[in-house]
């Protein structure tokens, strides 16, 4: 029987107060990021290699069956060769009632608590995050709908474009470069299948934090340069 993630695992310790709020953040413009942009291998080689910091992200969801469209179900991200993590499981309103109720029974939690466990806390909290560990890239694997929904739940906070990590840190779409680089353009692959054809140390998939763990070793393997260590 599978072991059952606690709802929060916050491994920096990190106090949530609402000065992650204040206009006063030090954070850059839209496209302003201090990180250049990743094309190829070797400038992705380039970048593990050097002092930049990667946060790894996944996003793991549930159909909402009324508004036919995806929401949060589970966030986790990782410091890249690093400690520093987050992995929340978020309780949603508009979830089906009998989704709901085995979410307060898996946790053991009274319904007037579960306002800490929805997504605009939980953007809070990686706020937070992205604040003190000061991340020059987010890493993913399809980045299109995690950060589509990321926008959407910001809307409703009010969250301006300004103040969302996902959009003024440099974002590093690992699928759509190794698309690009292996297939031309002309596919793209799951993260299972990646793995596999690369011979990674196998994870139960479509859980955030496996992987959030799946793609850094894709990273690492990525960092070593094969030709110098075959030779």
């Amino acid at each position: 029987m599978d072991q059952v993630t606690p709802i929060i695992s916050f491994s920096s310790f990190l106090p949530i107060t609402e000065m992650i709020m204040q206009a006063d953040q030090q954070t850059a413009g839209e496209g302003e990021s201090r990180a250049s942009a990743v094309k190829n291998f070797d400038q992705l080689r380039n970048v593990l290699r050097s002092d930049a910091r990667l946060l790894i992200m996944d996003l793991e969801f549930y159909q909402d069956p009324q508004k036919n469209q995806n929401c949060p179900a589970q966030i986790a991200g990782k410091m890249f060769e690093g400690h520093a993590s987050f992995n929340y499981h978020l309780f949603g309103t508009n979830m089906p009632a009998e989704r709901q109720v085995a979410f307060l029974r898996q946790y053991d939690l009274r319904f007037s608590e579960i306002d800490r466990y929805q997504a605009a806390e939980v953007i809070r909290r990686i706020m937070a995050f992205v604040e003190t560990e000061q991340p020059d890239y987010i890493v993913s694997w399809d980045n299109s709908t995690d950060f589509s929904l990321l926008n959407r739940e910001a809307n409703r906070m009010g969250l301006p474009k300004d103040q969302r990590p996902w959009r003024t840190i440099r974002p590093l779409d690992l699928e759509k470069l190794v698309a690009k680089e292996v297939w031309n353009n002309k596919k793209a692959i799951s993260l299972e299948k990646m793995c596999t054809l690369l011979h990674l140390p196998a994870v139960k998939h479509h859980r955030a934090q496996n992987d959030v763990k799946a793609i850094e070793q894709i990273l690492k393997f990525y960092a070593l340069d094969l030709g110098r260590e075959l030779s």
